[in-house]
């Protein structure tokens, strides 16, 4: 399959590459988000070891690292049969025969390797400091542990402190970028698309872009021994143990509770300890805290208006829609779940997710200039009263954009604008642009007002997609 997007990521690692400077490049991100792909794809051609780390013991890890640096042509493999150690393994990096150009080794996973041999850290730093540095070698560390490489390889307290050159975070794909894994749907199966899928480039592989939206959800996700059937559950194990708590706890947030205290009270939980779950799946990528824009630190480190939701967009669908059905779907009723719980509430349920697409517009219109103003933060926004899908503000917060945001099949009159204007009252000392997305455009008598107010900003659901 071709390889889709990862522009900028590439590009950051080929000027890795490139520097004089010995490198040691950190790149990490949530389980199935294309690291291993976009590494392969950067060492496609270049004199490399790529190493894939097991979850095995420090002998085996060492025996096989051994062979792929004897392979690659490293001197001892001519006296020895095997490295005795890391100490050994990690020093003859810098004897690679490979000419001129830049020693590459790349470690995959390298947390499994760290967990068979706590002391690998430090072995690295010091070796780092002391040779490695001073080499042509460029040294690239992976891992899908976020939590692991965060705190126990780059935190303070670690060996490794201070010794990246660069640190890589991989996130999920833009819509943008998810639109180029199904480039003959329309915008709205597009949207659809990534809304069940989210931006992960593993769960966008697996449809087909020859096939129609509800064939790919039914074939690849409902059917029973499909690859995504089972894939929350894979992930869930790899990473938890008490998975009905957790699973609970996913589902509540899928379905709308979103303070803790409601979470809580569905999964049948102290507020305390159902905070300690949350936060597990927060450092993993599954549930993100939101705050409402232009709320402030004292706010945000009390907690104070924070609401919790899925950001995996896989992990909501399957929930919302899989885990409630699977004695259905295990039977093999993959045509009852679709037609009487998905596809009456597909376009509900795309709501959301198309509100943070459009976030993301703003945010790449923004990037190329295209505003009327340098966006400095995008978001949702709500009080206790009124909501609004989402808000842009200026660096010196004295402009606006505040839009609504319509997923459904009919056009956007200009009701939905006064309705939007209605609940501009606490951002009146501002200049506020009124900024309209909906999936299937506008009726004409709007498009008309906004063609001589420079102030409202029409945008469908192709525009979204326009270069």
């Amino acid at each position: 399959m071709t390889f889709i997007g990862r522009t900028r990521e590439l590009e950051f690692l080929e000027s890795c590459y490139a520097d004089k400077k010995a490198q040691l490049v950190f790149l990490y991100g949530r389980r199935r988000v294309g690291k291993t792909e976009t590494l392969s794809k950067f060492a496609a051609g270049k004199q490399c070891v790529f190493f894939a780390a097991q979850a095995s013991t420090k002998e085996e890890q060492l025996a096989s690292f051994s062979r792929q640096m004897f392979e690659a042509g490293a001197p001892a493999g001519r006296y020895i049969s095997q490295y005795a150690d890391w100490q050994s393994a990690l020093q003859d990096i810098d004897s690679l025969p490979f000419g001129d150009a830049r020693k590459l080794v790349v470690f995959d996973e390298f947390p499994y390797l760290v967990k068979s041999d706590p002391s690998l850290p430090s072995v690295l730093q010091n070796l780092w400091d002391h040779t490695l540095r001073h080499g042509n070698v460029m040294i690239v560390i992976c891992g899908s542990a976020m939590s692991f490489i965060e705190k126990e390889l780059l935190s303070q307290k670690a060996p490794l402190y201070g010794r990246a050159t660069g640190i890589l975070k991989l996130e999920p794909m833009t819509y943008r970028e998810a639109a180029e894994f199904l480039p003959r749907y329309s915008a709205e199966d597009r949207i659809l698309a990534y809304s069940v899928l989210g931006g992960i480039p593993h769960y966008l592989a697996q449809f087909d872009p020859d096939e129609n939206l509800e064939t790919n959800i039914r074939q690849r996700i409902l059917t029973k021994g499909a690859a995504l059937y089972s894939e929350t559950e894979f992930l869930m194990r790899q990473e938890f143990r008490e998975i009905a708590v957790y699973n609970a706890i996913i589902q509540a947030v899928a379905m709308g509770a979103t303070q803790l205290s409601d979470i809580a009270n569905r999964v049948m939980l102290s507020a305390q300890k159902t905070s300690v779950y949350i936060g597990n799946l927060v450092e993993v990528g599954i549930l993100e805290r939101e705050f409402p824009v232009g709320s402030k630190m004292v706010e945000r480190s009390k907690g104070m208006r924070g609401l919790y939701r899925v950001i995996d967009g896989f992990f909501r669908f399957w929930y919302a829609f899989v885990f409630p059905n699977r004695s259905d779907l295990d039977m093999g009723d993959v045509s009852g779940v679709w037609t009487h719980d998905i596809q009456p509430m597909l376009h509900d349920f795309a709501a959301t997710p198309y509100e943070r697409i459009c976030a993301q517009w703003l945010h790449a219109e923004s990037i190329a200039g295209r505003l009327p103003f340098r966006a400095a933060d995008i978001g949702r926004w709500w009080n206790g009263r009124d909501e609004i899908d989402v808000v842009a503000t200026s660096r010196n917060s004295d402009q606006l954009i505040l839009g609504e945001c319509k997923f459904r099949n009919k056009q956007v009159d200009t009701a939905i604008l006064r309705t939007l204007q209605g609940k501009a009252g606490p951002f009146a000392a501002h200049d506020i642009y009124y900024y309209l997305f909906a999936l299937n455009g506008f009726e004409p008598a709007l498009r008309q007002l906004a063609g001589i107010d420079a102030h409202v900003v029409l945008v469908s659901g192709e525009n979204l997609y326009d270069d």
